[in-house]
């Protein structure tokens, strides 16, 4: 039998201790991303802060569907401003919020039109457009 059975079983206060003990380095083997589903929002919201702080961005993509509204758009903001790397907004998408898709779209349209105007190009006057271009 594993471990990973008996989850459900178990009572919040001990999963919550297991996974600080993970986060730690305390417990090896035990993946932290299976803990995710029985965790509370708070520990959920002290993990991200973790991993926020740490700057791990691959490792805060898989708490994303178990986090809170106002966690992703904490998420969205530490990638935003370059605090947490290895991700990228566009993974964020699914879970952000309409006000933070409209200011991502307007970020992108900003950034083409400046890099346009450096270039001298008239966006205008374009038959295609490269959609690769990110």
């Amino acid at each position: 039998m594993k471990y990973i059975t008996l989850l459900p079983f178990m009572d919040r206060k001990e999963i919550r201790e297991l996974a600080f003990k993970v986060l730690n380095g305390e417990v090896k083997g035990v993946k932290l991303v299976v803990l995710y589903p029985f965790l509370d929002h708070e520990t959920l919201e002290e993990i991200v802060d973790h991993f926020v702080e740490k700057g791990e961005g691959k490792k805060l993509m898989s708490l994303l569907p178990f986090v809170s509204q106002e966690t992703v758009n904490k998420i969205y903001e530490s990638v935003k401003s370059g605090k947490v790397t290895n991700i990228k907004e566009n993974y964020l998408l699914p879970f952000l919020g309409k006000a933070q898709i409209k200011e991502l779209f307007d970020d992108l349209v900003k950034q083409a039109h400046e890099a346009a105007e450096a270039k001298g190009d008239d966006v205008d006057d374009e038959d295609e457009v490269d959609l690769d271009d990110e």
